[in-house]
């Protein structure tokens, strides 16, 4: 007589709940996308440069939120069409709260 179980020797009971479960490979496991996401240049009058990571826009003010640098930065400050150039150039959406909405 063999000394192992139903369960070694692959043989279940007929309605048992565990004879399908076994039986199925398991979900492959899927990394997170980790995709490189380019930072957002804003374009100064004075033609000098930042990256930011992430910002918002409130009213006429943009805010830059990134983890080691918060900064405040006035609109008029910015070369608005320079900027939008830039990240376009470059891929990345730069959009101001209410141009091309339909305002």
């Amino acid at each position: 007589m063999n000394a192992q179980g139903p369960d070694e020797q692959g043989m279940h009971e007929p309605g048992d709940p565990n004879m399908y479960a076994r039986s199925a490979p398991p979900a492959p496991h899927q990394p997170a996308r980790t995709e490189a996401v380019l930072p957002t240049v804003l374009v100064f009058h004075d033609q000098h440069q930042e990256e930011v990571n992430n910002y918002a826009i409130i009213g006429l003010t943009l805010w830059v939120l990134d983890p080691q640098h918060k900064q405040r930065v006035p609109l008029s400050d910015l070369d608005l069409a320079a900027t939008a150039q830039a990240n376009d150039d470059r891929g990345v959406e730069f959009r101001l709260p209410g141009v091309g909405a339909g305002q």
